[in-house]
């Protein structure tokens, strides 16, 4: 295991929703540094995992230039929850894992989430100014279009389905 993986394993949950959300946003570090009025070394030193304990203060201005809450950030979303920031974050094993155990109830709700995050994106890339951020955004596009595929497979099979028969 390299360092940089040892470090962000050790301080790295909420360095990885910071970046989930940043990322979000479609904004660089030193856009959110900016916009929140800290350094970019700060920023990069928590979804690094170097500050594995962020101040409280400098969270909540992060936060509030993201757009989010507080909580946001050091919350741990997991297959229970079925939320977008998970399923954005989540590796694709992990995904697939959550979808298994996941009420119908949970699927509709990721999948109606998903959909919103798909327009959401595809408003993004109408309005990007250039080339790097349109293609970040199409990769966004992709990724949530393919976790919309499996979340909407996943309810066609699952047992709950209405109209769906057991064989």
């Amino acid at each position: 295991m390299v360092e940089a993986e040892r470090i962000c394993m050790r301080g790295g949950l909420v360095g990885r929703n910071l970046v989930e959300v940043r990322e979000r946003r479609m904004w660089t570090q030193v856009r959110l540094a900016e916009e929140a009025g800290v350094s970019p070394t700060t920023v990069s030193g928590i979804e690094s995992g170097r500050i594995g304990r962020p101040h409280f203060g400098t969270l909540r201005k992060l936060a509030w230039a993201l757009g989010v809450e507080p909580g946001e950030l050091v919350s741990g979303a997991g297959p229970d929850t079925l939320s977008l920031e998970w399923a954005m974050a989540s590796g694709e094993e992990e995904f697939e894992r959550g979808l298994e155990g996941a009420s119908v109830e949970g699927l509709n709700s990721l999948s109606r989430d998903l959909g919103e995050e798909e327009g959401r994106l595809r408003r993004l890339y109408g309005e990007a100014r250039d080339e790097e951020q349109r293609r970040r955004i199409k990769g966004r596009i992709r990724r949530v279009a393919a976790d919309s595929g499996s979340v909407d497979a996943s309810i066609s099979i699952h047992p709950d389905t209405p109209g769906r028969e057991e064989g």
